[in-house]
């Protein structure tokens, strides 16, 4: 019988991984029974205009433009696209929202 070596399939990260960063204000609305956030069961609601305080890891604090389209008690999940983000939504406290 013939031995098989599983081919390496590792490559590089995309180039925009590089540019990714923690949101240290990310705070999510509800946790699971291991302490997981999550927002499961919170509706889309119709998209509201804002503008978010963000606290990127490397860069800091910035406002940037963005819709808010969930919120629960005094949390808001914002849409927004920045390089900075591998993914379009971001869960921050009310307090970090302002309506444009």
């Amino acid at each position: 019988m013939e031995s098989r070596v599983a081919p390496n399939h590792s490559a590089p990260d995309p180039p925009e991984r590089r540019l990714w960063q923690r949101v240290l204000n990310e705070c999510w609305p509800l946790t699971d029974k291991g302490g997981n956030g999550h927002a499961r069961g919170i509706p889309t609601r119709p998209a509201v205009p804002v503008m978010v305080w963000l606290d990127f890891e490397r860069d800091g604090v910035c406002w940037l433009r963005a819709q808010a389209v969930r919120w629960h008690g005094r949390h808001v999940c914002v849409m927004l696209t920045d390089d900075r983000l591998p993914v379009a939504y971001v869960w921050v406290e009310a307090t970090d929202v302002q309506r444009t």
